[in-house]
């Protein structure tokens, strides 16, 4: 449980840090989570990722919370191995979407955070303004 408020608190940190900036920008957002992951469970982190955090991400994306997500893990590179991303209109939006997603996976699979976030050796946020993108997001 401890790691899961360390995350919760540096996703919370990097939007206050954020806000003025991003709220004068009317570019979207990239959203990048970045997460060490022993290489013994990447297999185990991403079958919990694709059947109890995928099937709500693809509902939040069609109810219009955020554009897109997405989940990366790497074939060959460094240490940071299971990597998800969001894009999103602005980090406004990003925070809406983030309250509701925790409140759905928290609500429909209890203690799902906690089984994903124990396989974590370490974990980090980013936040970054799109400048180019082809094609562009569909505006809604």
């Amino acid at each position: 449980m401890k790691q899961t408020t360390k995350i919760f608190a540096a996703v919370f940190f990097l939007f206050l840090a954020g806000s003025s900036f991003a709220q004068d920008n009317d570019q979207p957002l990239l959203i990048v989570s970045s997460n060490m992951v022993h290489m013994g469970a990447v297999g185990t982190v991403n079958q919990i990722g694709d059947s109890i955090f995928v099937p709500i991400l693809e509902e939040l994306v069609d109810e219009g919370f955020i554009y897109s997500f997405g989940n990366f893990t790497h074939t060959w590179g460094d240490e940071w191995n299971v990597n998800y991303w969001y894009t999103a209109k602005d980090l406004g939006s990003f925070d809406k979407f983030w309250a509701e997603y925790v409140k759905r996976v928290r609500e429909r699979h209890p203690g799902a955070w906690g089984k994903m976030v124990k396989h974590f050796q370490a974990h980090k946020d980013n936040i970054y303004t799109i400048r180019n993108q082809y094609p562009a997001p569909q505006r809604k």
